[in-house]
């Protein structure tokens, strides 16, 4: 790419990031919490809705089993009849699905094919139209096997349980999760699979993990979306490309509030989830020549508009390292904040 065309594509990335404030009256229906944001708290089903009470929040998504309390279908009940009572709506996540990947499945605990019917079922009886996983993370990405062969892994269980899941009423909803699949490669991933039952969880924190502006995602992405994990980030140049972590809501430099805006354009019936991650740094070596070898098919206008976000970008210093006791806090306490922050752009208020 020329010094030019460069320039070009950079601005047009700057001029992607600027938004009209949102609209009061468009208020989300469906907005709440991922429930991974404050996953150290040590809460039970029950507290966490009792937390979606607190903050006014009409529905949060149970990341897994630890998450809602295990896989009985009678626990599963109760959790649904106390979310009821409190007037929140409830989604329902797993770990991933693809027997290869690094956090794969161990055979030895069964078929995988059966754990994904269960999530399905307790989806089901908990009122969740969507079962959210995902194939795996960057370390697939630039594992020995070639992400094609995760894939077909993949695709190969979601075939198996496809009648099943349908026959529940529930959708496989796949996030672009933790630096394994660009927004382009995902939605190719989802038409192969067949997108009257499978849709997407528009993660706009990962797209940074694999080089790519949150909002070239949503572009791709936006037909199938049905849920999202809104979760802003901050990038800068570094001597070996770009560095990145992940922020509270409002604080972080890619746009996120028109991003945010295009999405309830494009998506209008998606759940808003908040998601709040912020004790994460990345180094993203992309001046050297082997990091190129797992992004070899990127586009070279969509990694500008990338770049060009991090040429925004001021250096941040370290991250603190935190004990598991302030953790939870600073879990609790970002989480907050990004509520309050996302909320004054839907209603320009304090929550």
């Amino acid at each position: 790419m020329t010094a030019s065309a460069a320039t070009t594509a950079a601005a047009f990335a700057l001029s992607q990031a600027q938004a009209a404030p949102l609209d009061a009256r468009k208020d989300p229906p469906r907005f709440g919490l991922d429930l991974w944001s404050v996953r150290s708290q040590g809460w039970s089903a029950f507290q966490y809705i009792d937390h979606a009470v607190e903050q006014k929040l009409s529905v949060i998504q149970f990341a897994d089993e630890s998450q809602i309390g295990g896989m009985d279908l009678d626990h599963a009940r109760k959790v649904r009849a106390y979310a009821d009572e409190k007037g929140v709506k409830l989604e329902m996540g797993m770990e991933g699905i693809c027997p290869t990947a690094g956090n794969g499945w161990d055979p030895k605990r069964g078929r995988l094919e059966d754990r994904v019917i269960r999530y399905a079922e307790i989806s089901q009886i908990l009122g969740s139209s969507l079962l959210r996983t995902f194939l795996g993370s960057s370390r697939d990405r630039q594992g020995k096997l070639p992400m094609r062969h995760h894939i077909d892994s993949m695709l190969g269980v979601m075939r198996n349980v496809r009648t099943r899941v349908t026959d529940l009423g529930v959708k496989i909803a796949l996030e672009n999760h933790s630096g394994d699949l660009q927004g382009r490669e995902l939605a190719k991933v989802v038409e192969e699979a067949g997108k009257d039952w499978v849709g997407v969880v528009y993660d706009s924190g990962n797209p940074i993990w694999t080089i790519e502006d949150p909002m070239v995602a949503l572009e791709h992405l936006a037909p199938y979306i049905l849920t999202s994990h809104l979760r802003d980030s901050y990038v800068w140049l570094s001597d070996e490309g770009v560095a990145a972590r992940w922020v509270v809501f409002g604080e972080g430099n890619v746009g996120m509030p028109a991003v945010l805006q295009r999405m309830r354009e494009l998506c209008p019936q998606a759940t808003v989830l908040l998601e709040t991650i912020t004790v994460r740094h990345n180094d993203l070596r992309v001046k050297q020549a082997d990091y190129w070898k797992h992004y070899e098919d990127v586009p070279a206008h969509e990694f500008m508009r990338f770049y060009a976000l991090a040429e925004k970008g001021k250096p941040q210093p370290p991250l603190p390292t935190l004990t598991k006791e302030q953790m939870a806090v600073r879990q609790l306490t970002d989480s907050n904040q990004g509520l309050v922050n996302i909320r004054k752009l839907f209603a320009g208020a304090s929550a």
